[in-house]
């Protein structure tokens, strides 16, 4: 199996690089190949723009999806976007390890998906959800939190963790994986000294334990799941028999 590692943490030494590096060994020692990707390491522009595309089909507006399809068609696009859209074909698993940051993942997450998920290569009105040119192919989100589980249950004063993560899943849908239950850490913060950092090491040991044993057996790892596209009707309105899985994704209340 091919492994793709895409990390997203400013700090080499934080716990995320640790989690991210504790998986690619996880990964070897099972006898898998990994390539690991990390985005503040290698300076990786998040912003999409016309500067990107010297070659441009429209010269006088700035449109992202027109101008990807075009590069991609002429194979123009830039190099760096050529070499992580290669890395995602050649995976078999996509892993995305990353610091959950006011509620969401941090920017240069989402300007990777902006800048590499390019509209007609990876996909387009015919190719995406269970169509997808990424489908067989399985991802992981393994993100970090400050606060405790309990802040972060569906009860929690921070809001539901999980659920503010959909978003990022629902893409990695649209394109084609199948994606898996989110590996959730919580309490990992900064700032602490003596007994606290010590209970703090050794509840983390325990979670890196607890991945590296989970790494072990990812087909046992339950799958979230998505709507298919025929629970949706001509006017893409999910069908009154159809099951609901997400509050993003749910039946209208009757009027």
């Amino acid at each position: 199996m091919n492994v793709l590692i895409v990390l997203a943490h400013p700090e080499p030494h934080s716990f995320n690089a640790h989690l991210a590096e504790q998986a690619r060994q996880a990964y070897l020692a099972q006898g898998h190949q990994v390539k690991t990707v990390d985005l503040y390491q290698e300076e990786f522009d998040p912003r999409e723009g016309a500067g990107h595309y010297p070659s441009r089909k429209q010269a006088d507006r700035f449109d992202a999806m027109q101008e990807q399809r075009h590069h991609w068609t002429n194979q123009a696009l830039p190099a760096e976007i050529r070499r992580h859209i290669e890395l995602l074909h050649w995976a078999d698993t996509l892993v995305l390890q990353f610091p959950f940051w006011w509620f969401g993942a941090p920017a240069i997450i989402k300007g990777w998906m902006d800048r590499v998920f390019v509209y007609g290569g990876i996909y387009d009105s015919r190719h995406r959800h269970e169509n997808g040119v990424m489908r067989g192919k399985r991802a992981l989100l393994t993100v970090t939190a400050g606060a405790s589980a309990q802040a972060c249950a569906p009860d929690g004063r921070d809001g539901d963790m999980r659920l503010m993560l959909w978003p990022i899943m629902h893409a990695l849908h649209y394109i084609g994986f199948s994606v898996l239950e989110p590996f959730l850490v919580y309490g990992v913060r900064g700032g602490l000294t003596g007994e606290a950092l010590q209970a703090q090491n050794a509840a983390l040991a325990q979670v890196t334990q607890a991945y590296r044993d989970d790494l072990s057996d990812l087909a046992a790892w339950p799958a979230v799941p998505f709507n298919r596209n025929n629970d949706f009707d001509a006017d893409l309105a999910l069908k009154p028999d159809a099951p609901v899985y997400s509050p993003f994704v749910r039946h209208r209340d009757p009027v």
